[in-house]
């Protein structure tokens, strides 16, 4: 039996880890990993999204503000592409993703379960 010790009226183990995030567990370790895949990639299209539309919003102030000069205009417009440009590829690389999982019959975004099928 563990030793626990009595913190603020709760009961902790002493020597043992504890924490917040994912605790260890053999039996579910395709879950746990299909988490963290899955958090990884929503965070990243998030700020993907994010960063398009400063970019869009910096773009469009300099756009305005350049005053018919020919020079900021058009680094005002080049700016505006580029950041159109990646918020394509970020939604083009998920359709894609979306269609190689389909083809290959492995839901990627979901793949704690065929890692927890698979058999050693």
């Amino acid at each position: 039996m563990l030793k626990t010790q009595k913190i603020f009226a709760k009961e902790y183990p002493i020597g043992g880890l504890s924490g917040p995030g994912i605790t260890p567990d053999a039996k579910n370790i395709g879950g746990q990993i299909a988490d963290i895949i899955s958090t990884v990639i929503g965070l990243l299209t998030a700020l993907a999204i994010v960063w398009f539309i400063i970019e869009f919003i910096v773009s469009g102030y300099l756009l305005i503000s350049s005053a018919g000069d020919q020079e900021k205009t058009s680094e005002a417009k080049k700016r505006l592409t580029q950041s159109l440009m990646g918020l394509v590829i970020v939604i083009g690389a998920m359709f894609l993703f979306t269609i190689i999982s389909y083809i290959a019959g492995i839901d990627f975004l979901n793949i704690g379960e065929f890692i927890n099928n698979l058999s050693l």
